[in-house]
């Protein structure tokens, strides 16, 4: 099936999107914030733009991957099991939906207040790790996996 390696290149390009997203709103602290920075790490900047810019690295790797996956670049070390990883760190970022949205119905009471907004930052992750699953797991059979070198037994049957 070659929808998986679709599915991947979404899941990769969501990634960039979110790098260069990330990159760019650690050069504005107030940006930051409203996306959900501590105003502690806001107030330092040059902390800011290391951060963002560490996260938008490790978020282009990500990219990177999801596009090796669908086969459109080498296939990189350990390709499967990162992917998974990928998939469940994106995942488990989007599941803070369910407790983002209790607070914000009403269900479960906080000292701190969550935003409305929080809630939709949560369904990008979300969705974009559940990507990163369908194409994974779509493709993990047409992934490239080790070959295995012949052994020197084979060798020498078929010399003899």
């Amino acid at each position: 099936m070659k929808n998986f390696r679709h599915i991947l290149v979404v899941a990769g390009v969501l990634s960039f999107a979110v790098a260069l997203f990330q990159a760019v709103i650690g050069f504005f602290p107030s940006l930051s914030i409203y996306f959900g920075a501590p105003e502690s790490l806001a107030e330092n900047a040059w902390l800011l733009i290391i951060v963002s810019l560490s996260i938008a690295a490790i978020l282009t790797v990500f990219g990177i991957y999801a596009i090796s996956g669908a086969g459109f670049i080498r296939p990189l070390p350990w390709l499967k099991p990162i992917l998974v990883l990928i998939s469940g760190i994106y995942t488990l970022r989007g599941l803070l939906l369910i407790p983002e949205l209790l607070v914000v119905i009403g269900l479960i009471d906080l000292s701190i207040p969550v935003a409305p907004r929080f809630v939709v930052f949560s369904i990008a992750p979300l969705l974009t790790g559940l990507l990163y699953f369908v194409g994974t797991f779509g493709g993990w059979r047409t992934f490239p996996s080790k070959k295995k070198r012949p052994s020197n037994n084979s060798i020498n049957q078929v010399s003899k």
